[in-house]
């Protein structure tokens, strides 16, 4: 049977802790592995998007970006990764009451062993709960590509307001991202990140016709939590910008 392991990134000034936190990491759960190791919040993003961890621990008091606001943005433009607060007494009562719809979880430090091995496991369990329920619906769809890019159109209705890996649901499924390209391309005419794009795009056009939403929540509401990329994305879709399509064609036209 393969091992299915999860990667994480800690996010700590202090070298030492930062150290101590891996090798604690590595005791816990050797199903996890720590692929980088960051002393300020703006570095941490930077591998955030370099490495797509399943996880991210983070201290609170940093350099450039404090943990809180790391943890707000990772929620806002990857919900599928979870985050673990690791805070100092002083900081937790208050971590805890600010965050607490966007954390996994909240260790004290020093971190306690047998603490980070039940948010561990408590965290792959449920990566494998979500991994199962959507290989069993592939599965039970059998290996015709046209319920396959069905299953995948059901995917993106239910997730596009979300980040959407495309790699980390081919992998799940036991595919790879080129087949299901090609059989989506073939159903479609359009590859998933187009029909993605696409889709997004037509719910946006939906929400612009109302003027009373601002664009940037309509940004947000469809997957794009940048709101220059939502521009720049739309404008390239449609070859206008948001805020000129709403002009031509808003509820009062």
């Amino acid at each position: 049977m393969t091992k299915i392991s999860f990667t994480a990134i800690v996010v700590e000034d202090e070298n030492l802790i930062a150290k101590n936190i891996v090798r604690n990491i590595q005791r816990a759960n050797e199903n996890f592995e720590v692929v980088a190791i960051s002393a300020d919040g703006e570095d941490a993003l930077r591998q955030v998007e370099k490495y797509m961890p399943n996880v991210v621990l983070t201290d609170i008091q940093m350099p450039l970006m404090n943990g809180l606001e790391l943890v707000r943005i990772i929620a806002q433009k990857y919900p599928l990764i979870r985050c673990v607060i690791i805070s100092g007494h002083d900081d937790f009562a208050y971590a805890k009451d600010a965050l607490k719809n966007h954390v996994a979880d909240y260790l004290l430090k020093p971190i306690n062993l047998d603490e980070l091995t039940v948010t561990l496991h408590r965290i792959e369990n449920d990566f494998l709960a979500s991994q199962k329920e959507l290989t069993s619906e592939f599965i039970n769809a059998g290996n015709n590509p046209e319920d396959i890019v069905q299953l995948m159109k059901d995917y993106i209705l239910k997730n596009y307001q979300d980040q959407i890996n495309l790699t980390e649901m081919a992998s799940s499924l036991g595919y790879s991202l080129s087949y299901l390209t090609k059989i989506f391309i073939k159903n479609t005419g359009l590859s998933p990140v187009r029909y993605i794009r696409d889709f997004r795009i037509n719910a946006a056009k939906q929400l612009l016709r109302n003027p009373r939403i601002p664009i940037n929540i309509i940004g947000k509401k469809i997957g794009y939590a940048d709101p220059f990329h939502f521009s720049k994305m739309f404008k390239q879709a449609v070859g206008i910008s948001p805020s000129e399509y709403r002009a031509q064609n808003g509820e009062h036209k």
